[in-house]
């Protein structure tokens, strides 16, 4: 089990999706990840999709914790669209073309979860609120417009900033994703708390200075999760 001197990653032999109570009052700044924490994504999906194309074990190189350079260089914004998407379709059955690529790809971006707009506007109203994300463009332009047409702008005016690591240049867990982050948006680390739901990424931001806590999206709902951190009673208190 990890041993993270500041924070809020487990003691040992403690089980990873513990929850424990957090002293909201000790922050200023809160930094959400997006996809599993607050938009439902399932990376098996886009396995399938491309297992029809021909390509298969897709899974291998594109994981949520760990993938390939050809993914990496996308969601660091070195790769272009069409770049990536040529290099999986030379990769798929004779006859795919770029928009079956885009579909496929496009696959695991299931939804904005049904209580995540109520949660980023009662911490919006509370802390100074950012979203970072590790991902590329080509998934953005799908899941922005995805809310865009559901949510209208309810959710992505309840951030100051809304940050993608394919526009920062870096990407989670990097330590110095963080630093960058803090430096451009001017956040303290030590009045900083930082949610994703991998564990490597939790780990990054502690490395950082911030504080964070791993949200186990397979152990937790949102809302178990906002009670089990206390932060059910930190608004009603």
């Amino acid at each position: 089990m990890e041993s993270i001197k500041r924070g809020f990653l487990h003691s040992e032999g403690m089980s990873s999706s513990v929850l424990f109570p957090i002293d909201w009052h000790n922050f200023d700044h809160v930094v959400l990840d997006f996809g599993g924490v607050l938009y439902d994504i399932d990376h098996q999906r886009t396995a399938s999709a491309f297992s029809k194309l021909g390509l298969q074990d897709f899974s291998d190189e594109f994981r949520h914790s760990a993938q390939s350079a050809l993914f990496d260089q996308l969601e660091c914004g070195t790769l272009s669209n069409e770049a990536f998407l040529r290099a999986l379709r030379d990769r798929c059955a004779d006859g795919t073309t770029l928009e079956d690529v885009r579909a496929a790809w496009n696959a695991l971006l299931i939804g904005l979860k049904p209580e995540a707009v109520d949660w980023v506007r009662m911490l919006s109203t509370r802390f100074d609120l950012l979203m970072f994300s590790n991902t590329n463009d080509i998934h953005a332009t799908h899941f922005e417009q995805d809310i865009l047409r559901t949510r209208s702008r309810s959710f992505s005016d309840a951030f100051r900033q809304i940050i993608y690591s394919h526009r920062l240049g870096h990407r989670k867990p990097s330590p110095m994703a963080f630093k960058k982050v803090a430096d451009l948006y001017d956040l303290n680390p030590k009045r900083t708390l930082f949610i994703d739901d991998t564990q490597e990424n939790v780990a990054g931001a502690l490395q950082a200075g911030w504080s964070a806590v791993y949200f186990d999206v397979k152990a937790h709902s949102l809302p178990s999760f906002m009670r089990g951190t206390s932060f059910i009673d930190f608004v009603e208190g």
